[in-house]
């Protein structure tokens, strides 16, 4: 039986991932902040706060073979009337890459050797369509460069990954605009399709997903071209990936 390890797991997306991940076989292991997960998912989870050093004993009996990075903060969403990058305080940006960035790399960077060292493993890090240079505006700058710099850290160990023996994959996810806490009740795509179509992802060969950008089952990609960037000119467009079924 696999063992998944996912962040955030005790409300949003988070919770429908670990349901996923429990209904196709694999033992399920979670980290939040919540004092209890709220659901019967997990084979066992602990409290952890990304904005600090994760414990060195995280689960250390535990093999990893997918580790599931979808804790996150929005602090500067314009929907709650606060986005404007001229208006984004200093905290609040370090806040969020506090928990996006450098609580995601603490865990990519601890079990990313293990897994090269096993010659098998996934890495998914939930990220967002946001997180593209393309698609930047004046709002949203602390979440819309955490994400980038999320995707960027994905790219880099992809190189590590491909130039590795053995099912290697680290790639991000894009679940589109879900009904969450995070994405309102205002969104118009449910999250349970989102977090099925990230576990269908994980039975993709290695080279088929290492180092993309997927939007559900498709691959969205990391194509620059907009009014800032590119000139509207060149780029690549989305290629489609080879999802299972």
């Amino acid at each position: 039986m696999p063992t998944a390890l996912v962040t955030g797991v005790s409300r949003g997306l988070g919770t429908h991932i670990c349901h996923s991940l429990k209904a196709a076989g694999y033992r399920v292991l979670g980290a939040g902040l919540a004092s209890s997960p709220g659901h019967g998912a997990l084979d066992d989870y602990q409290v952890v706060d990304l904005r600090k050093p994760v414990a060195a004993d995280l689960f250390a009996s535990e093999d990893i073979d997918v580790l599931v990075n979808n804790a996150g903060v929005y602090l500067d969403d314009p929907r709650r009337g606060y986005g404007d990058v001229l208006s984004l305080s200093i905290d609040d940006l370090r806040d969020t890459f506090e928990v996006n960035l450098f609580g995601t790399a603490q865990l990519v960077l601890r079990y990313a050797p293990r897994m090269i060292a096993r010659s098998s493993g996934r890495i998914v890090c939930v990220s967002s369509g946001m997180g593209r240079l393309q698609d930047a505006d004046g709002a949203s700058f602390a979440y819309r460069s955490s994400k980038l710099a999320i995707n960027s850290l994905v790219l880099s160990i992809a190189h590590h990954f491909g130039e590795a023996t053995g099912e290697l994959s680290v790639f991000s996810y894009c679940p589109r605009w879900i009904r969450t806490d995070m994405g309102t009740e205002s969104a118009p795509h449910a999250p349970e399709p989102a977090a099925a179509d990230l576990v269908r992802l994980l039975e993709i060969p290695a080279n088929q997903s290492n180092g993309r950008f997927f939007r559900g089952l498709r691959e969205l990609g990391w194509d620059t071209q907009g009014p800032f960037v590119g000139g509207g000119r060149g780029g690549g467009h989305p290629q489609r990936a080879n999802p299972p079924g």
